[in-house]
């Protein structure tokens, strides 16, 4: 009986690890995509709905608080977001820009395993109409780099994220 609650114990903090945010709306989003997460390929319009309304509440505070403390996340939500931000019904409604959202997630995903991410980084840049400044551009091109260098992306590829990269570099 005792290695099974130690089992229990171990599983619970290691696994189940809840970050303690100090920050209601961030709070909430990471409660509600915990909750969310065993079927997030069949989110009906209901759990999307409640998703933007949760991020319709964020104030630039809690969208910087969100970048402060992101690597509290677990990786596999954050790929949810990024997922979900892309969705037109939640563009239609939200006002920030999540494009700015979407690359932090990007540039702070796992090391070597974002390289599926970076397919709609220029789409969610593009949807969002996003403005980048030098500090995330260079996040991006240095996220960008490592993925080429580690053979995560091919050389297309790497040459398309770069000539994007040029292109809102350019806008600046």
């Amino acid at each position: 009986m005792k290695i099974k609650s130690l089992k229990n114990s171990f599983y619970n903090t290691l696994i189940l690890h809840h970050p303690s945010f100090n920050n209601e709306n961030v709070e909430r989003l990471y409660n509600f995509i915990v909750d969310k997460n065993n079927n997030i390929r069949d989110w009906n319009e209901e759990y999307l709905s409640e998703f933007t309304r949760i991020l319709k509440n964020f104030k630039p505070d809690d969208i910087q608080y969100f970048f402060e403390n992101i690597n509290q996340w677990d990786s596999y939500y954050l790929v949810i977001i990024a997922d979900k931000i892309l969705n037109s019904n939640v563009k239609a409604q939200i006002n920030y820009d999540l494009g700015r959202l979407y690359c932090k997630i990007f540039c702070s995903y796992e090391k070597f395993d974002s390289y599926y991410l970076i397919d709609n980084l220029e789409f969610a840049i593009s949807m969002y109409h996003s403005k980048l400044n030098l500090s995330a551009l260079t996040d991006l091109n240095n996220k960008i780099e490592l993925l080429y260098q580690n053979d995560s992306i091919k050389s297309q590829q790497y040459q398309s994220s770069l000539d994007l990269l040029k292109k809102l570099q350019n806008e600046l």
